[in-house]
């Protein structure tokens, strides 16, 4: 196995990678920076924007336009200067979006959190086709690491401050979740469970903030292996380049020591893993 610094562009929150099998480019947002970058991985050229507020989160529409899921909720990217356009004005003032991922049919998903983490304040919401916005689930703290099984039987939800990953049964056709179980209950050991990314096969990838590895489970949640990585808190994680078989990490670039992690904020390029998945999947309406 090998890990290679994809980018020696810096992100003070980075989060939420996406790769384009066309275009071969990655894309992924920086939250508290207020940023979001797109990397051409053949000519290592990176381009970056600013918005005006928190960015949780973004995908890549059929038309080839990018959404963000941000502070008033969702809202249309512009591809060629800074700033966006807000199509969906429903948070509170005291709440943002956080973690977002377009599932099979093309809906996006999003969980929201109080800016200040407030225990309980979290949301899942979902953007349907039509453009629609309906709360999921309630009563989160930190919503984060979504995901699906690749046969679409099963819905994956981290909240982060809860150390849990949940597993809902999923109905891909009218796009519901039901029958929440704790899937994945993790160490209380100083780190805590980001971002997450699903292999072809089932397995599970786990970006485990401040604790310096990515953990890797079993689609019945067992633990598999953990891979170290070189900061202090990777944050999400995402299959792309040849094949789909490199696993792109994004990284907290806030680490204390920089003598230790001085490569925290950048993205990564995991090889070896032994693992693939398809390209991000992306918003349809």
């Amino acid at each position: 196995m090998q890990i290679d610094v994809l980018s020696q562009v810096w992100s003070e929150v980075g989060e939420g990678p996406i790769w384009n099998e066309a275009k071969r480019t990655i894309t992924w947002v920086d939250i508290t920076g207020k940023k979001w970058h797109r990397l051409a991985i053949d000519s290592g050229s990176v381009e970056t924007h600013s918005v005006p507020t928190m960015l949780g989160a973004a995908v890549e529409t059929k038309n080839g336009e990018l959404l963000g899921a941000v502070e008033e909720g969702f809202a249309k990217m512009n591809l060629n200067k800074d700033g966006y356009f807000v199509t969906h004005n429903f948070l509170p003032e005291e709440e943002r979006m956080n973690d977002a991922k377009a599932d099979a049919k093309g809906r996006w998903w999003s969980g929201s959190n109080a800016i200040d983490f407030t225990a309980g304040a979290g949301k899942l919401h979902k953007l349907d086709l039509e453009g629609n916005v309906t709360v999921m689930e309630q009563s989160l703290t930190l919503p984060n690491g979504l995901g699906w099984s690749p046969d679409n039987r099963y819905f994956y939800l981290i909240d982060t401050f809860a150390r849990s990953m949940y597993r809902y049964d999923f109905d891909l056709e009218i796009g519901q979740i039901s029958n929440r179980t704790l899937f994945i209950e993790f160490a209380d050991d100083g780190s805590f469970p980001d971002g997450m990314c699903v292999a072809s096969d089932g397995t599970l990838f786990v970006a485990m903030w401040s604790g310096a590895r990515i953990e890797v489970f079993s689609a019945n949640g067992k633990s598999l292996e953990s891979i170290k990585m070189p900061v202090k808190s990777p944050t999400s994680c995402a299959f792309g380049g040849d094949k789909g078989e490199t696993l792109i990490v994004t990284s907290d670039g806030r680490d204390f020591d920089a003598n230790i992690f001085p490569d925290s904020g950048k993205l990564f390029a995991v090889s070896g893993t032994g693992y693939s998945a398809l390209e991000s999947a992306k918003y349809y309406g």
